[in-house]
């Protein structure tokens, strides 16, 4: 009696543990939007909502299409309603090798190559200060955002 009551309290706490939003978050709503630049969609481009207020910002990473899904803590999980400026970038980093090729490299040439990254998107939008790009995400709203970046 005694080690059934014992899994029986056990299997009652695992589903209290488990009870509560994907997220950790009460109150995410899913959310999500697509990039375009000059047109066309932007793959790889990381997409920030920062809150106008007080809250917690996500984020979220374009696909082929452009099109991406916010996230606060954990993947998809969305983001907490309420007003945000947006910023979008995009980098390449030219030069960067693994440890065995870099170690390679240095023992050929004496040093490893010179590492540089640059803006595949105008800096303006890496920004919140100057993108100019904000979204309010409501409880009851489609939250599908697009944005529509130009030089």
């Amino acid at each position: 009696m005694r080690k059934m009551m014992g899994v029986l309290l056990l299997t009652a706490i695992s589903g209290l543990v488990g009870c509560g939003t994907r997220s950790g978050i009460e109150g995410t709503i899913g959310a999500s939007g697509t990039v375009t630049y000059q047109g066309q969609p932007v793959e790889g481009a990381t997409v920030v909502f920062s809150p106008e207020g007080p809250g917690r910002a996500a984020s979220g990473l374009t696909d082929a299409n452009g099109r991406f899904e916010l996230t606060t803590l954990m993947a998809s999980d969305g983001v907490l309603a309420g007003k945000y400026q947006v910023a979008v970038s995009k980098t390449e980093t030219v030069g960067a090798m693994s440890e065995e090729e870099s170690l390679a490299y240095a023992e050929k040439h004496g040093k490893p190559p010179k590492v540089t990254t640059r803006e595949l998107l105008p800096e303006k939008y890496k920004n919140l200060a100057t993108s100019n790009l904000t979204a309010e995400v409501t409880a009851d709203g489609e939250n599908d955002f697009t944005f529509s970046l130009t030089d």
